[in-house]
């Protein structure tokens, strides 16, 4: 009886303190504003995925989750995804949305030449650079009209190049 107790008080015990607390604000670059919408976390252990009203926190256990937030403009559609590894005990945390976004339309089965990159409402073209307020670039690519013509490096807020996407005539081959 009394291992009975003992198992039943340790996995109370796990489940309770195991978990960690988030919350998520969003700092969107190019209103220069910090948002709160509604998110999605997806668990890819129980595969599960939890949606987070507007200035809400929830209990996860420790393991490794993405986030996903989207944003709307006109009849168009951005998602923006980011890792999260949670081993605190209570996270909040402001995340970025960089300024060029990859639009594409609501609708079922669209036109692939229907998906295309904008910077703050405008259609990228030429070169864009975006560099944080720390003066670090955050994002650099070349397009026309709003087609990538080269490859898409996106850095960390150190400065680090943590991803490249490889396009060839405007279609995504590859991420590195």
């Amino acid at each position: 009886m009394k291992t009975l107790f003992t198992f039943i008080l340790a996995v109370i015990f796990l489940n309770t303190f195991g978990q960690s607390n988030v919350s998520y604000l969003f700092y969107d670059a190019c209103t220069q504003k910090v948002i709160e919408p509604p998110y999605f976390i997806h668990d890819f252990e129980s595969d599960t995925s939890i949606i987070v009203e507007k200035r809400k926190s929830i209990d996860l256990a420790s393991n490794y989750y993405q986030i996903e937030a989207q944003m709307n403009r006109n009849e168009m559609l951005t998602s923006f995804w980011f890792d999260l590894y949670l081993y605190e005990q209570s996270i909040t945390d402001t995340l970025y949305l960089q300024k060029p976004r990859f639009f594409g339309p609501k609708t079922i089965h669209p036109k692939p030449e229907e998906f295309k990159y904008y910077c703050c409402g405008e259609l990228c073209n030429g070169t864009i650079e975006e560099i944080d307020t720390n003066g670090i670039i955050r994002f650099k690519g070349q397009f026309s009209n709003g087609i990538p013509t080269s490859n898409l490096k996106y850095y960390n807020s150190t400065g680090h190049l943590f991803r490249t996407e490889v396009y060839v005539n405007g279609q995504l081959e590859r991420i590195k």
